[in-house]
């Protein structure tokens, strides 16, 4: 079998740094949320909205995404810049949401404004002030751009003329010159300062439930790492049990019967010197006389096959399979049993072509197996029936399958209109007060003859 064909048990894949996967996310549902409050106000209302700048705002979010990509996919370091770099990307998409605002509309595009509450809510991954920080550069980005937009807006702001000039050099005017979307609509200085008293609490707002948000994603993050650690230990343990499991026992991969795992009965048993059950086909470590049957278990639901016959060291071995799927990791395997019945199927063949029928009882009379004889005799017989009922007529006594103290017992009775010498024989079980009571049926007609057939050989012998 090929190497690059083989089954592995691969190690569990770690998720290196949730926040950063969670970051990611969220910037790309950001640029969707963006792409959206964008588009729909310019086909409802004719909004007039500055393609160039805008594309460049959504292209530093692209590659804002990408970066926290690369972040998320690299390999975990205890590097203390991670953070600070996290916290840079996080800065500059706030201020590109900013900025793409002021050239998608500003004071005439409000509802643009909700967007913010994505990069609020999502820097509780960085850290727990971080929610804060965020909402007071997206209020303080928000206020510029409107005092750029509305000039009036800087009378209840004196002193502020400088920074707002600063701010217009470098981002421009965007659509403060441009013409209102509804020609015949003019709203007051106050309106937009109400909008901005919004915005603010709106922000800040989004902060504290971020700060919720965090403490439960806490609280859930640190029980699925104590769950994953638990489920490590699991498997370990499960891994030992297998491997110390007094019976043969196999892991192999459903679809390919390849060997992932065995016990140390196993490899004790069918493992050769020179080579290792790990990484072989299941079929050439067990040379089955009927595979396809073994193999339709592995295959399907699983079951159990007895008797299962073995070729091992030019020796036949009679085993009890039994296969049992399990799914771990993804991947759909079968743990496989394989019990040697040897001695107990070469002990049930020997009681099936005996002459005379058998059964065996418990002490209570209770049928616990019987021969093949025994069931030409019997034929209504199974397991748990009682005895009494199978002969109802007994031999008159309430426990006659009992020897008593001599431990065996002779009597005739009539069975199918036929006479039959009965032998109740007593098996003691160690440490148990309780016995085993077998029932041997000989036909009276034969033992007068082996009678007859002795006394002819006792009366030759004679001098």
């Amino acid at each position: 079998m090929n190497d690059r064909d083989a089954t592995q048990l691969l190690a569990r894949p770690v998720w290196r740094d949730p926040r950063v996967h969670l970051l990611d996310d969220l910037w790309l549902l950001t640029i969707f949320a963006v792409l959206i409050a964008c588009a729909l106000p310019w086909l409802v209302s004719g909004l007039a909205i500055d393609l160039l700048p805008a594309a460049g705002a959504l292209i530093v979010l692209g590659a804002i995404h990408l970066a926290l990509a690369a972040l998320a996919s690299g390999t975990r370091t205890a590097d203390a810049r991670r953070p600070r770099l996290l916290t840079a990307l996080h800065l500059l998409g706030v201020l590109a949401i900013a900025y793409l605002w002021q050239h998608a509309g500003g004071l005439q595009n409000p509802a643009f404004l909700m967007l913010f509450a994505l990069p609020i809510v999502g820097s509780i991954f960085i850290s727990r002030w971080h929610p804060y920080l965020i909402a007071a550069l997206a209020v303080i980005a928000v206020a510029l751009i409107a005092a750029i937009e509305a000039p009036e807006l800087r009378w209840y702001a004196p002193g502020v003329d400088i920074v707002v000039g600063w701010v217009e050099g470098w981002l421009g005017k965007g659509r403060a010159d441009g013409g209102l979307p509804f020609a015949g609509f003019y709203a007051p200085s106050e309106y937009f300062l109400v909008m901005l008293e919004v915005f603010t609490i709106v922000a800040f707002a989004c902060a504290i439930a971020a700060e919720y948000l965090g403490t439960v994603f806490e609280r859930l993050h640190g029980q699925v790492a104590a769950a994953l650690i638990e489920a490590e230990r699991d498997e370990q343990l499960w891994s030992a049990v297998l491997e110390q499991l007094p019976l043969p026992a196999f892991v192999v991969d459903a679809d390919t019967c390849e060997v992932s795992f065995a016990s140390g009965a196993a490899l004790a048993r069918f493992g050769a010197e020179d080579t290792q059950l790990p990484g072989r086909n299941l079929f050439e470590v067990l040379h089955f006389s009927y595979p396809e049957l073994v193999h339709e278990l592995v295959s399907g639901a699983g079951g159990i096959a007895r008797p299962c016959i073995v070729r091992l060291g030019g020796r036949l071995l009679a085993t009890e399979v039994r296969v049992q799927h399990l799914a771990q990791r993804g991947r759909r395997l079968a743990l496989i049993t394989v019990q040697d019945t040897t001695e107990t199927f070469c002990m049930k063949a020997a009681l099936d072509v005996a002459e005379h029928a058998a059964i065996v009882l418990d002490a209570q009379g209770r049928v616990l197996t019987w021969n093949r004889p025994a069931t030409a005799l019997f034929p209504a017989m199974q397991i748990d029936a009682e005895i009494s009922h199978l002969l109802p007529q007994g031999t008159g006594e309430g426990r006659w399958w009992d020897p008593g103290l001599s431990g065996r017992r002779k009597a005739h009775l009539t069975v199918m209109q036929r006479v039959y010498q009965l032998t109740c024989s007593a098996v003691p079980l160690p440490g148990e007060d309780e016995r085993l009571y077998v029932l041997a049926f000989v036909p009276a007609a034969q033992v007068a003859s082996a009678d007859q057939e002795t006394t002819a050989f006792t009366l030759a012998r004679r001098p």
